[in-house]
């Protein structure tokens, strides 16, 4: 490519760039793209290929149906060719290239890695624009890491980003990193907006768009990744509270919380520095507040007026809120399949099954410390008034008197 530049003089190529104010088009058509005028009249006999267009109208079975050219002369392809297609429809044939390609000044710029899809352009993870001189020099090379409307974010080193439109020109200075610090998550998101920070020790996060515009503020330490639902922006602020932020940057979740979700659904566990408890699609509180609630397994166990219960992951009640504490019960070596709690009410010990039956009533001072698995003919040991009782897994006493076994450590 680099041997068909010295063709270009500078002052004929700075006569072609226009600004991205047209009202032409490219019209899909059978076999191709043709450029049209406002009134639809053809300005060129080719049939393009491709070109370096957005989508800007579909038709019924959302099929591109019309492009709009993201600059002029814009980038066509014809015959495995790329070209300069002027607004006035005149193709360049004294330049042409394998590879897609931009000007700008003096410079070409080659597309390394794009592709098109359905007239939609996107970028694999090694794409990059190089810069050429019109001695065929390269000047510099732009990794790119995600394109939207013609607009590239963009670094010269991997370490630092901005934003180059398709006039080549500077909209965000390279000085940027993603919110995420992997930059896995760091891309436009379908409307083109970008979570960034600058490139430094302590700096805090907002939100450009793909033209370069600050939408909320550099003033966040955390924010939503990418950003989809525009109401609903996750943010942390100076003192680590999260809440719920809309592209303005106005509040629409009170910065109370020590934990809320990501993404809003329908129930969306919410945590406050006393509290949990669920909101629902529009942030109003459904269900009560807790005092706790962890995951164990397939259930969650809860606190609330500081009694413990049992919820199944649709948040259905298997065990009241009856206890003053609850944990998991020691398993028995004889019968593997034996689950059970450990419960405690009004100060007394005793055993549940895992759907709230009592197995051992709440009756005793204390419960025999065990390993996980009780050794064989032990099974499960309380004490009252300082005597021992044992019991098996059914529940049925199977030894009482004494002050216990030596592995008895009262809890």
């Amino acid at each position: 490519m680099k041997n068909q530049i010295l063709k270009y003089s500078l002052v004929a190529l700075l006569s072609l760039v226009s600004v991205f104010t047209f009202s032409q088009q490219m019209k899909v058509v059978d076999g191709g793209l043709i450029l049209v005028n406002k009134e639809g009249t053809s300005l060129n006999k080719a049939v393009f290929d491709e070109c370096w267009c957005e989508v800007m109208k579909v038709d019924s079975a959302l099929n591109p149906a019309m492009l709009t050219p993201l600059v002029f002369p814009v980038p066509v392809k014809l015959n495995d060719q790329w070209r300069l297609l002027t607004k006035e429809g005149e193709l360049k044939s004294d330049y042409n290239s394998i590879t897609p390609f931009l000007i700008a000044d003096e410079y070409f710029y080659e597309l390394n890695g794009f592709s098109n899809e359905n007239h939609n352009w996107k970028v694999d993870s090694s794409a990059f624009l190089e810069q050429i001189d019109t001695l065929g020099t390269t000047v510099q090379v732009y990794k790119v890491q995600d394109i939207f409307k013609g607009t590239f974010l963009a670094s010269k080193d991997e370490k630092s980003w901005g934003l180059l439109n398709s006039k080549m020109e500077v909209i965000l200075p390279f000085e940027y990193i993603a919110a995420h610090h992997e930059e896995k998550e760091f891309r436009f998101s379908s409307k083109g907006y970008l979570s960034t920070r600058k490139n430094e020790a302590g700096s805090l996060f907002g939100v450009v768009n793909y033209q370069g515009k600050t939408l909320i503020p550099f003033k966040w330490k955390l924010l939503s990744y990418v950003i989809e639902d525009e109401e609903h922006i996750y943010a942390m602020n100076d003192y680590l509270k999260r809440g719920y932020i809309n592209i303005k940057g106005q509040t629409t979740l009170s910065f109370i919380y020590e934990k809320i979700p990501r993404v809003v659904g329908d129930s969306n566990f919410v945590q406050t520095k006393d509290y949990v408890y669920f909101l629902d699609k529009n942030l109003k509180q459904i269900g009560p507040k807790y005092g706790s609630f962890e995951r164990k397994g397939d259930v969650y166990f809860y606190q609330k007026d500081r009694k413990w219960g049992v919820l199944d992951l649709n948040y259905k009640p298997i065990i009241p809120n009856i206890y003053s504490s609850m944990m998991d019960g020691p398993r028995l070596k004889e019968d593997a399949s034996f689950q059970c709690y450990i419960v405690v009410k009004n100060g007394l010990y005793g055993l549940i099954t895992l759907d709230g039956k009592d197995i051992v009533k709440p009756a005793y001072e204390c419960l025999c410390g065990l390993s996980y698995f009780a050794p064989s003919g032990y099974y499960i040991e309380f004490k009252k008034g300082g005597v021992s009782y044992k019991f098996d897994q059914t529940g049925t006493l199977i030894e009482k008197g004494g002050t216990g076994s030596k592995a008895c450590f009262c809890e």
